[in-house]
């Protein structure tokens, strides 16, 4: 499966000519699949905020033409049913609380057409928390470094703030990847994250988990549940990092891995294999522990980093490697049974 998996997400595209022609009046961005991504706007995120006032305004409005029709009685039980329900919505928004609501077929059409979505292509999302690594991520996966002009833009801090478009690179490929931007910022909270966004129109989403499971991130593997057509993977970035700095803990204060013989290096690199062990057990246990928590279906979380993943693309060895290989063969898959089918 390890040697297979490059060839089977990027030759998706080789799905491509024989059995999907593409007609260029259907994809009107055709000409310009590959160049530098373009920028999706955010839906408004005070959507939400309006509508619960929309609502609030016109139970009030109820409340005074019971006052103008109704004996005094009918009035002040009105009015004390609308002021229960103006207190418990701003509770329920205070507590980061809201309610689950379907989109309708307008908003899968406005989002649709948001994100140019061509039901000739596959269109997947990589989301998850601030900082978890998504543009990285989306960088390797199209064989980028992050450093390439065309790639996503990384950095320390939450650098995307619009969803951005990414089509894949390799000649003929028919998938797009998006990076959205980190759920539980302030710019994006965790109730508006998955129907602000219209995350719901996407075929494929990769929550990205960084150091623990969020509620945001089970929030979002909530929603996918919802709808048949969103197919979700887990994937538990940075591992390279993590276990480096499991190890480097382990050897004790003020260890400096370029300050040391042979014989301490050798030592560390047995204290690293040893975390590696430890790494993934603990990462698989305590995912399934989230999901069980929460009574979401069991699901594989791939464990992985960003060389590996470049390293397994262009079908090279990588020390770093863990579930590189599987997570590609299985997103690829995903793409050709949905590509074959229609879907």
């Amino acid at each position: 499966m390890a040697s297979s998996a490059p060839a089977v997400i990027a030759a998706v595209s080789g799905i491509g000519s024989a059995m999907l022609p593409i007609a260029p009046v259907m994809l009107p961005f055709a000409p310009t699949i590959f160049p530098v991504a373009s920028l999706i706007a955010i839906p408004s995120l005070a959507v939400g905020w309006w509508t619960q006032k929309s609502k609030r305004g016109k139970a009030e409005k109820e409340v005074n033409e019971t006052k103008e029709k109704a004996p005094t009685a009918d009035a002040a039980e009105a009015l004390r049913r609308a002021e229960e329900e103006r207190l418990a919505t701003e509770r329920r928004w205070l507590e980061g609380v809201r309610p689950e609501c379907r989109p309708s077929e307008e908003d899968i059409v406005r989002m649709k057409a948001e994100y140019l979505y061509n039901p000739n292509f596959l269109h997947l999302a990589v989301v998850g928390s601030s900082g978890a690594g998504k543009s990285s991520f989306i960088n390797a996966v199209r064989g980028l470094s992050n450093n390439d002009p065309t790639g996503a833009r990384t950095g320390i801090v939450e650098m995307t703030n619009e969803v951005t478009r990414y089509p894949d690179p390799r000649p003929n490929s028919r998938i797009v990847w998006y990076d959205v931007p980190g759920a539980g910022t302030l710019n994006v909270p965790d109730w508006q994250y998955f129907n602000d966004l219209g995350l719901y129109i996407f075929d494929c989403i990769i929550v990205l988990v960084d150091n623990r499971v969020l509620d945001s991130d089970l929030a979002i593997l909530h929603a996918c549940e919802q709808f048949r057509n969103v197919e979700a993977f887990i994937v538990r970035s940075k591992s390279d990092q993590h276990i480096n700095n499991m190890a480097h803990d382990k050897m004790g204060p003020g260890f400096d891995l370029a300050d040391t013989d042979d014989e301490t290096r050798a030592q560390f690199q047995q204290m690293k294999s040893e975390e590696r062990t430890r790494f993934i057990k603990e990462t698989r246990e305590n995912v399934q522990m989230n999901l069980d928590k929460k009574n979401l279906s069991p699901k594989k979380v791939h464990i992985v980093c960003k060389d590996a993943l470049l390293a397994t693309l262009r079908n090279a060895r990588s020390s770093k490697a863990i579930d590189e290989a599987e997570l590609l063969s299985d997103v690829g898959e995903c793409v050709l049974r949905r590509l074959q089918s229609g879907c």
